[in-house]
């Protein structure tokens, strides 16, 4: 089986949720939270009027990279035999330019009429290797109508991103719903840009919800959050990043993949549900960064029916504060049940950091309810790093990862992103040649760009880059 990101980019997610710098502000959200009608007594024969109303919101993402090309020099004939065979001065040196080349296609959705805008974090990645970003984005509102997009930030781990568009007017703009009242049979129409051929919408229904675990994003371990909407509505390549709407025309969820064999649609699409995209376009608008919520555990799968087993508990975490212990079955995180280590994970990382936090849990057969503050995940390495939780080394992680007496450096114990290179275990023991031995010693060596990291990994040296946009 083989899983398809649906922009034309040939790139996988990495799944490090490094962020650009910008300006805060408040969101302009338009949040309709109403159920719709499963009645089955108002049957339509055109969702025309609903799509005429969200659809102008849905945009075309083009992405180009600049490359240099050397250009011959102007001159005619006689000038040319002059200078070969009398030995005359060139007069027209060849120039350098830098010249657009595309570099793919996708979709996003206009959410607020001063211009934010969603769409997934690999349509604006150029790289699979470096997951560097693309250098232009432009959006297509209309026909007429194009603009230079610039990017806001983004979060691999949850494959969203977010993009700016100034414009001299309001744009349009999409309702949002609330993505967790989402039922199996709800009619759903998939908007966006497919192979380029300009907006289009087709129409199917919810297949299934809180689809996880498929490897699209990447392991769970790596950090990635698979929550997924699977509709048979038609998505292909250029969809990415598009619009999933219910049958009042609001915003349900963000067309990010398909499962496919052919690398076309054969009726299994994912969408991001809107809230956890919601999530990270608060996040990075209005505070400049992730901020997810973190309980310090770490959880096992159990046979029984539902629920997560914590096997440890990390020392000095949230979880550890409010008294959790390893064999403690956690089986509903605030007002919502969990029956999986992912359903767990996805709910603990889309509370706010800082929130007190009911959770009901099983203790040698004995429910009891437990309530936890939650930290801010990455806190421990003062989120220096983006995506990667670093620690000073000390006796206590010294022995628990093997490393020598004389070898010094900052433990990297968490990391949200899948990269080989800052796997926890990792030290980093120089960064751009400079030594570090603390938080502030990576703070103060980091640089934007490409950076070169010295590293010790399980008894071995080597060299590894990082970049920061």
């Amino acid at each position: 089986m083989n899983y398809v990101l649906k922009a034309p980019l040939k790139t996988f997610i990495f799944l490090f949720g490094i962020l650009s710098q910008n300006l805060f502000s408040q969101l302009n959200l338009k949040v309709d939270d109403s159920q719709i009608d499963r009645s089955g007594k108002n049957f339509t024969q055109s969702y025309a009027p609903v799509l005429a109303g969200a659809t102008p919101a849905v945009v075309s993402v083009t992405t180009q990279q600049f490359v240099k090309r050397i250009l011959p020099g102007e001159g005619n004939p006689i000038e040319e035999f002059l200078r070969r065979y009398y030995g005359y001065p060139r007069l027209y040196q060849p120039r350098i330019e830098e010249v657009p080349v595309p570099a793919g296609i996708g979709s996003g959705v206009i959410v607020t009429p001063d211009g934010y805008t969603i769409t997934n974090a690999h349509v604006i990645t150029a790289n699979q290797n470096t997951g560097d970003l693309v250098e232009e984005v432009l959006v297509k509102v209309s026909d007429k109508e194009e603009y230079k997009a610039s990017i806001v930030g983004y979060d691999r781990s949850t494959d969203v991103a977010v993009l700016k568009i100034d414009a001299e007017r309001p744009l349009p703009f999409v309702t949002l719903a609330n993505s967790e009242k989402l039922e199996v049979g709800d009619v759903v129409f998939a908007v966006g840009n497919p192979l380029g051929v300009g907006k289009t919408v087709t129409m199917g229904i919810i297949s299934a919800t809180m689809k996880s675990e498929l490897g699209v994003l990447g392991p769970p371990e790596a950090g990635a959050y698979e929550n997924f909407i699977q509709t048979d509505a038609s998505i292909n390549p250029g969809n990415s990043g598009g619009a999933l709407l219910d049958a009042k025309g609001r915003l349900i969820g963000i067309n990010t993949a398909i499962i496919s064999q052919t690398r076309s649609s054969i009726g299994i699409g994912l969408a991001i549900p809107i809230n956890m995209a919601r999530k990270v376009l608060t996040d990075l608008v209005e505070g400049g960064a992730l901020r997810r919520g973190f309980l310090g555990v770490d959880l096992d799968e159990t046979e029984l029916n539902g629920g997560a087993l914590i096997n440890k508990v990390i020392p000095g975490s949230a979880a550890s504060r409010a008294g959790l212990r390893g064999g403690d079955l956690i089986l509903s995180v605030g007002d919502k049940e969990v029956n999986s280590v992912n359903q767990t994970r996805i709910a603990i990382s889309q509370t706010a950091p800082g929130t007190k936090l009911p959770l009901k849990i099983s203790r040698s057969g004995v429910s009891m309810t437990v309530f936890v503050t939650l930290g801010l995940m990455g806190e421990n390495g003062n989120n220096i790093l983006p995506g990667v939780n670093l620690e000073v080394l000390n006796n206590r992680n010294r022995k628990k990862f093997g490393i020598p007496a004389d070898t010094l450096g900052v433990l990297v114990i968490e990391s949200t992103g899948a990269q080989d290179n800052f796997k926890e275990g990792v030290l980093i023991v120089e960064i751009n040649g400079a030594q570090v031995r603390s938080l502030e010693d990576v703070k103060n060596n980091l640089q934007r760009g490409f950076n070169r990291f010295y590293v010790w990994y399980l008894g071995k040296y080597r060299f590894v880059s990082y970049r920061i946009p």
